[in-house]
């Protein structure tokens, strides 16, 4: 082994230094809902103007 590694110390950080898990808040589903119907949105019309353009 060289002096850099040594058996002692763990692979893996310990539990304790992960970071806190982000919650769901209203903000954030609120984000989701907008982007959500703005792709909706787009994924619509744009489907309308083939089949509009397609006759």
């Amino acid at each position: 082994m060289s002096d850099h590694e040594s058996p002692d110390t763990p692979a893996t950080p310990a539990a304790s230094s992960e970071p806190a898990k982000s919650t769901v808040t209203p903000l954030r589903i609120a984000l989701w809902v907008l982007v959500a119907g703005a792709g909706l949105f787009m994924l619509i019309s744009g489907l309308v103007g083939v089949f509009v353009k397609a006759q």
